[in-house]
């Protein structure tokens, strides 16, 4: 199933009955007239638009207009988001003078932004009065999607709406990745928080759910050399459609005896670069800094990391918690874990040979020094040859 721009941006439903109810519970609440707002936020594909597409039915159900937009690359145009969800999204039909006023003040901010300080500051102030008007007659659900990308107005038009409480009659769901941080996201966020907003974490799926995901999406039960590689993607819903459908392009799925399974390993290098693609928005130093970590295999001690790459400790962190907030990797004790081995394979595959060997050599000397047993630092020189 694939209803957005991008394919496989969303899937079927699966291992997430609890927060499906969560939100319905929350829908029925907007619906008998009580605002609420939902902050959403999961790492990169872990499914959150196809939780939010579920509400539809619900809303259609209950007579609860739904309303969406997604923020994108339109960062640099002000109101984008609102604009899309507001004027855009609800067509022409019955609008009236706020919304008539909105388009033609943000016709003139589009044509001359640098002379629109008075203008931007009236579109703000009807943003915000259309936001609390607008289920006067019926309640209505609006879903803002990727908020972390959203443009700065935007955002400042839900921080001020934050300071007088829960949209009236409207259930408001603003999804969100932790990661990349932005100071006015931050503080929106927090504004919410301290008006009352329900915080759901959309976790990766369990084991279970991963291989339900699979054999959905195929449409047959999958073998054991497929669910090995999709036990890799640690329950991300976007890196199990990848899987599938890297497998399928490549020609590498076959059937016996009604059980679809993958034949060999030349698809896992395209694999390989289709999940590099998916975790860029971390940024060049976070990736090298992880694709060195992924030397020291699945998981790794913070202080072996600074050793193998001759940086502070300090300085690793700093750089690490991107990944950290990303759910790239996660935080078990005094270590970091890959939280998915697709991921860091996919970062080790990455690398040039002679960065591999390299890197292997410096990670025998850094665990040696460490007090690692033998074996390991002979795994390593091994590599490093």
């Amino acid at each position: 199933m694939s209803t957005a721009a991008e394919p496989g941006r969303t899937w079927p439903l699966v291992g997430r009955a609890a927060e499906l109810d969560d939100l319905d519970d929350l829908l029925s609440t907007a619906a008998d007239g009580v605002g609420m707002t939902v902050l959403l936020e999961g790492e990169a594909g872990v499914g959150k638009t196809s939780l939010v597409d579920a509400l539809r039915g619900s809303a259609r159900l209950l007579d609860v207009e739904l309303l969406t937009a997604r923020a994108s690359e339109l960062r640099n145009w002000p109101f984008a988001l609102l604009s899309d969800a507001l004027l855009v999204r609800s067509g022409r039909a019955g609008r009236g003078p706020v919304e008539a006023e909105l388009t033609d003040l943000l016709d003139a901010i589009y044509a001359d932004p640098v002379r629109s300080v008075a203008r931007h500051d009236r579109a703000a102030e009807l943003f915000a009065a259309l936001l609390r008007r607008h289920g006067d007659s019926r309640p209505w659900a609006l879903v803002l999607e990727d908020v972390h990308e959203a443009d700065a107005p935007s955002l400042e038009v839900l921080l001020q709406l934050a300071h007088e409480g829960a949209v009236p009659r409207a259930l408001v769901v603003l999804t969100m990745r932790p990661v990349p941080y932005r100071p006015e996201l931050a503080a929106a966020v927090a504004a919410w928080t301290r008006a009352g907003a329900r915080y759901l974490e959309l976790r990766p799926l369990n084991a279970r759910a991963t291989v339900e995901l699979a054999e959905n999406l195929v449409g047959s039960p999958v073998g054991p050399s497929l669910r090995g590689t999709l036990a890799t993607t640690g329950g991300n819903p976007r890196l199990v459609a990848d899987v599938v459908r890297t497998a399928r392009a490549a020609g590498a799925l076959v059937v016996t005896d009604g059980v679809l399974d993958s034949t060999g390993v030349a698809w896992l290098t395209p694999l390989d670069e289709v999940v590099r693609r998916r975790i860029e928005y971390l940024g060049p130093d976070v990736l090298a800094l992880l694709g060195q970590a992924s030397v020291l295999g699945t998981s790794f001690v913070i202080a072996d990391l600074a050793s193998l790459v001759g940086d502070p400790v300090g300085d690793c962190w700093r750089t690490l918690r991107h990944g950290l907030a990303a759910g790239v990797v996660r935080a078990r004790g005094d270590r970091l874990v890959f939280g998915h081995d697709l991921v860091r394979g996919a970062l080790y595959n990455g690398l040039e040979p002679d960065q591999r060997r390299a890197l292997h050599a410096r990670a025998a000397w850094a665990l040696r020094q460490a007090g690692a047993p033998p074996q390991i630092v002979t795994a390593h020189l091994e590599r490093a040859r």
